[in-house]
């Protein structure tokens, strides 16, 4: 029955009150298969969390 109504229900990015900003990402073909692509920058908050919570660097799990 759970899936019935799940199912119904657009998934979250569908929301009409979800909004998404505009030209954040874009990619320029520069030719001979060469693009330039412009992201965002990572968060600091974000980065920092990462390093904290990630493996040290080189080791072998």
């Amino acid at each position: 029955m759970a899936e019935l109504i799940s199912s119904t229900r657009p998934p979250h990015a569908a929301s009409p009150k979800a909004k998404q900003k505009e030209n954040v990402y874009e990619a320029e073909y520069l030719g001979s298969g060469t693009f330039k692509i412009v992201k965002p920058k990572r968060q600091s908050r974000k980065a920092r969390q990462s390093a904290l919570k990630g493996t040290t660097p080189g080791a072998r799990k």
